[in-house]
């Protein structure tokens, strides 16, 4: 598998001279799905939010494809191919599922932009529920009309901020099921997330954040019976080395 997203070596955060990301380092394969875990405070959203171009890059660098986009101007990088589904107000409540994507539409070019066709085969629910204001959707469903909205840009690589934050255990599983269904589509995935377990359940490898830079990463599978992992999230970093 070819390289997809590689960041290097990012420090960053909101204000200068307090950084949040201390050197972190991820790269996401084509084709793949990887979960960045870790504590609280761990700067897991601050990297996803680094390299979509919200949060100041003081060093190092976020690759495309190969392509340098740590500059790139956060309402550009949609055009670069990089999606991005923030945690919260991440669709327009008073407008309907259908407004909500063609609105998404409307700011691609023609010969970029997925037809909404796709978005409601994809998301099955969304196509039942398409006249429905997206405040009245439930969280799912919410979840699932920001990732289609995201979508309908054709990203190469889509990077989700805690997906599953407010679900019931059910939901998360819905909504996991159309993360795969997605990477079935060709969009790689870079995933946010607190819910260890589920993360790790559909991700092909994971990578763990602590204190701003990556501590422990490697196979999904291998590390949700790693002992290593809980000692990371219990502020045991020393039984990591």
């Amino acid at each position: 598998m070819s390289g997809a997203l590689q960041i290097e070596n990012v420090e960053g955060g909101y204000e200068p001279g307090l950084p949040i990301l201390r050197g972190a380092s991820v790269s996401v394969a084509k084709g793949e799905i990887v979960a960045l875990l870790g504590p609280n405070g761990a700067g897991k959203s601050t990297l996803v939010k680094a390299a979509a171009g919200l949060v100041p890059v003081w060093s190092g660098s976020v690759r495309l494809a190969g392509r340098d986009i740590t500059r790139v101007p956060a309402h550009r990088m949609v055009h670069e191919g990089l999606g991005f589904v923030p945690q919260t107000e991440n669709v327009f409540a008073n407008l309907s599922v259908l407004e909500n994507l063609q609105l998404a539409s409307a700011l691609i070019a023609r010969s970029r932009r997925r037809e909404l066709a796709e978005m409601f085969a994809l998301f099955p629910d969304l196509d039942r529920q398409r006249k429905l204001a997206a405040g009245r959707l439930s969280g799912g469903q919410r979840q699932m009309l920001a990732v289609a909205r995201a979508l309908v840009a054709s990203p190469s690589v889509l990077m989700l901020d805690e997906p599953s934050a407010g679900l019931s255990p059910k939901l998360v599983g819905v909504v996991f099921e159309r993360l795969k269904a997605v990477r079935a589509t060709g969009v790689t995935i870079l995933l946010v997330e607190q819910n260890v377990k589920a993360a790790l359940a559909i991700a092909d490898r994971a990578v763990v954040l602590v204190e701003g830079r990556e501590r422990l990463e490697g196979p999904a599978a291998e590390l949700a019976d790693d002992k290593r992992l809980a000692a990371l999230y219990l502020g045991a970093a020393a039984e990591a080395h």
